[in-house]
């Protein structure tokens, strides 16, 4: 940088700071009419599912609970010594 006295280094890191604040926002931000397209999708999904099966009595979170349960003991058992 000292040898490039003509760049305003200031200037350039300040550049380069903001390009990466505004691509990071952009990357988290949500596209709320995909966000709703989803949910629209995923009612008319559940509607049909009701209508060839009638109602189903499913918990997913229970079944996320139990799958997780399920790994964190695979994974803190200790192998057994022969």
């Amino acid at each position: 940088m000292r040898k490039v006295k003509s760049v305003n280094w200031s200037a350039v890191l300040r550049d380069a700071i903001q390009a990466r604040i505004e691509l990071e926002q952009r990357s988290t931000a949500r596209d709320w009419e995909r966000v709703r397209a989803a949910g629209a999708q995923a009612d008319a999904i559940y509607k049909e599912m009701v209508s060839k099966h009638g109602y189903i009595d499913f918990d997913s979170a229970e079944t996320i609970r139990y799958w997780r349960e399920m790994r964190s003991r695979g994974m803190s058992q200790t192998p057994q010594s022969r």
